[in-house]
């Protein structure tokens, strides 16, 4: 026909497939991920170099997990500096938001098993106390920050993971 023998076509049309499905796996998980995902190539190649220093091989666990770990910094340091510019009144209107939402009482009926639990007033004083306190609120805050980071850069180190895969088989031919 052409010249070109049907595994040669086959494997030709498998790349341009795969590199289509790479951007688009990347460019919608960036969408998603807060462009974390977009980190994951980088961190793949840096855990590329520096198998290839120590003169091993990389392999799809430690290439995954770099994309991942790539993709949670990338996220910790962007909201970092978000919640950096954000201005003070923007942090005293939520510590304000937090301290109303625990002082009016759920608007929900509790169940018979729940009303009938003895409550200590000693340990509802401690945690009015406890929670009245900015930093246990700066602390609360943060913890909550870095647990969004885990898993959003989990999701998008994942997705990005995937396309980086893909767009590598599709310029280099390398099944990972």
């Amino acid at each position: 026909m052409n010249g070109i023998e049907p595994a040669r076509q086959e494997s030709v049309l498998l790349r341009v497939l795969s590199g289509i499905a790479g951007v688009v796996v990347l460019l919608a998980s960036g969408l998603f991920t807060l462009g974390s995902a977009l980190a994951a190539p980088l961190g793949m190649f840096v855990a590329l170099r520096r198998a290839r220093r120590k003169g091993r091989p990389l392999t799809r666990a430690a290439s995954w997990l770099s994309a991942v770990f790539a993709s949670i910094i990338l996220l910790f340091v962007g909201l970092v500096v978000l919640f950096s510019f954000m201005p003070g009144s923007a942090w005293q209107e939520m510590q304000k938001g937090a301290t109303e939402a625990r002082v009016h009482p759920d608007t929900a009926n509790l169940p018979a098993w729940m009303k009938s639990m003895p409550r200590s007033a000693q340990s509802d004083s401690m945690a009015n106390k406890l929670a009245t306190n900015p930093g246990f609120f700066l602390m609360t805050f943060a913890i909550g920050i870095a647990f969004t980071c885990v898993v959003l850069g989990a999701i998008g180190g994942t997705a990005g993971w995937i396309g980086a895969v893909l767009l590598r088989f599709a310029f280099w031919g390398v099944r990972t």
